[in-house]
């Protein structure tokens, strides 16, 4: 395959960026492929969280800068966590992305912040197709169904739902494989958002830039 890289940020913190971007890690690792993971984050937690399972996944190799010459190491998958600010460190991350997945929660800050995110976003020259969000731990609350609605009608590329899942923050804080002890339709959610994923980029790759998401 060609070389992917995802961009994981929003401006606004505590969405889910870190968490994400290991389960991508992860899930690419048990298909098979070579992950670099970028933890750009000054509090470097992505980092920590993969150095326990480090065992586990030898194929996942982690570094906490980001370089252009990376693209021409042995990598199939690069996945970039960055951390909530406008900075020279966040663009150069943007610019390096084939794909950026913006984490928002089921709350109003989410979503009134979004429309300058995704601005920031396409000051990096990526296309509207480069950019979906994840709806992150989206609840049955009467707010969060509304940010939801109003997601959905602004018409987003969404990448995927991922429900909140206690069992993947003990996987995570235990150095355990993402999914351990999870019934099928708890790994779903987010196996779906990693071929989502996938689908995308080899649409954007045959030049189905109008339907990537679709």
């Amino acid at each position: 395959m060609n070389k992917l890289a995802i961009t994981i940020w929003n401006y606004k913190g505590g969405v889910g960026k870190t968490t994400i971007s290991l389960v991508l890690a992860e899930i690419a690792a048990q298909a098979g492929l070579k992950v670099l993971a970028l933890d750009l984050d000054d509090q470097q937690n992505l980092s920590d969280m993969l150095r326990l399972s480090a065992t586990i996944y030898p194929q996942i190799k982690v570094r906490q800068n980001l370089s252009n010459e990376y693209a021409d190491e042995d990598f199939d998958v690069f996945i970039l966590d960055t951390h909530p600010s406008k900075d020279d460190t966040v663009m150069n991350a943007l610019k390096f992305a084939d794909i950026v997945l913006i984490p928002v929660l089921g709350d109003y800050q989410s979503f009134i912040n979004l429309r300058s995110v995704i601005e920031y976003v396409q000051a990096a020259e990526l296309g509207a197709g480069q950019i979906a969000l994840v709806k992150n731990c989206m609840t049955d609350l009467q707010i969060s169904r509304e940010v939801e609605s109003a997601l959905d009608e602004a018409g987003y590329n969404i990448a995927g739902r991922l429900p909140r899942n206690n069992i993947l923050v003990r996987n995570i804080a235990t150095g355990e494989k993402w999914d351990k002890g999870m019934r099928e339709a708890q790994r779903v959610p987010f196996e779906e958002l990693y071929a989502n994923i996938m689908r995308a980029y080899q649409r954007m790759l045959a030049g189905k830039f109008h339907q990537v998401w679709r």
